[in-house]
């Protein structure tokens, strides 16, 4: 579906700039990986702006964290570390599980205990202390672990050295606000910072950051897409949005599949309303755009109104974003999805990304629409 909001007047052509945001969505977050791998291999300029919340947050500082032409490599290698077969004594007689049915249902679950029992080397351990320690927040696990492996993943001085901006969300556990750090804006983005927004509670355990407790940028924007629509600036902007939690499914069938459900509705409704805010927001940028081409010369010279409409106009930036959503599979875990680190499912959820984003690139080739001033444009792919 294609949804178009702009003013009638053309302008002249401008340069466009590329954004990428992205959710979270824990091991769903390899579909995000392969939409990544297929933008960067289908070449055109990398993106200039990425933000992200929890799993997206991770994405995002391991492409901004390493050079251009490194970059899948990176992702490839640390989905490929978080894998783990659930049952490799059947695979190693069997193979693989089949793409879909009882089997590999039985399989998608398995993993899920796996990782929820035993943890995932590289990311999350389970917690030894009691939850009611002194000082310590409760939750089931701790992240630790994937602190440890940013630091040898990421090259943060390359991350914080203004050659891709950065922003990542996260939420302050006691206030409620979201927080945003932005290298753009002179934020410092360390480990700790990416770690911070994945700490989905009561999963997870926050993480004390600049004197504040953080958790799941998810809580507050799974996919912050106002970090980057907001932001003034000339020419067009093309902003790819990944989705890993879809608004749109089926009738559930069972209380698991309810809870699956609800996941889905609470974290994908999320987008929906910002995205909706964008879009009534850029409508008034092109009415008031259309009412200061027809007020009379010497009030569009009045200083101080002249800026003020130059503010509400928007500086005549128009937007195309993307929506690329996964929809988790028949047989897929249910609740449990998001824990579904076998090697099956992550395999399927990034060839999944890489076709959604080749699918969206073709459609942006095949319908390039004139551009406006201040547009937005939507194109749902999945």
């Amino acid at each position: 579906m294609d949804m178009m909001q702009s003013a009638a007047a053309p302008v002249q052509e401008a340069r466009t700039s590329r954004a990428l945001v992205l959710s979270g969505g824990i091991a769903m977050g390899a579909f995000a990986a392969g939409a990544c791998a297929a933008l960067e291999e289908a070449g055109g300029p990398p993106p200039s702006h990425l933000a992200g919340s929890s799993a997206g947050a991770l994405t995002a500082a391991l492409i901004a964290g390493n050079p251009p032409g490194r970059r899948v490599e990176r992702l490839r290698a640390f989905w490929e570390s978080v894998a783990l077969d659930p049952t490799p004594a059947t695979s190693a007689l069997l193979g693989p599980p089949p793409a879909g049915g009882a089997w590999r249902r039985a399989y998608n679950r398995a993993a899920v205990l796996q990782s929820l029992l035993l943890g995932r080397p590289g990311l999350y351990r389970p917690r030894l202390a009691l939850p009611w320690s002194i000082g310590q927040a409760p939750a089931l696990y701790d992240l630790a672990p994937l602190l440890q492996r940013l630091r040898s993943s990421v090259d943060f001085d390359r991350l914080n050295s203004g050659e891709t901006r950065l922003a990542i969300a996260a939420t302050d556990v006691v206030s409620g606000e979201r927080v945003v750090f932005d290298t753009g804006r002179g934020d410092r983005i360390g480990p700790e910072h990416v770690v911070a927004s994945c700490a989905l509670l009561p999963i997870f355990a926050p993480i004390e950051v600049e004197g504040r407790l953080l958790a799941d940028g998810g809580l507050a924007s799974n996919a912050p897409l106002d970090l980057v629509l907001d932001e003034p600036g000339e020419g067009e902007v093309l902003c790819f949005v990944v989705e890993l939690f879809a608004r749109a499914g089926t009738r559930p069938r069972t209380l698991t599949d309810a809870a699956s459900r609800a996941g889905d509705l609470a974290f994908g409704n999320q987008t929906r309303r910002i995205l909706e805010g964008q879009i009534r927001e850029h409508r008034l940028r092109a009415l008031v755009a259309d009412l200061v081409e027809r007020l009379p010369e010497e009030v569009r010279q009045d200083p101080a109104l002249a800026a003020r409409l130059r503010d509400a106009a928007g500086g005549g930036r128009g937007a195309t974003v993307v929506m690329l959503g996964y929809h988790a599979g028949l047989d897929e875990a249910g609740l449990g999805k998001a824990f579904d680190f076998s090697p099956a499912t992550l395999r399927d959820r990034w060839r999944g990304g890489e076709a959604r984003m080749r699918e969206a690139l073709a459609r942006l080739e095949a319908d390039a629409p004139p551009r406006a001033r201040p547009g937005l444009r939507l194109v749902e792919v999945g």
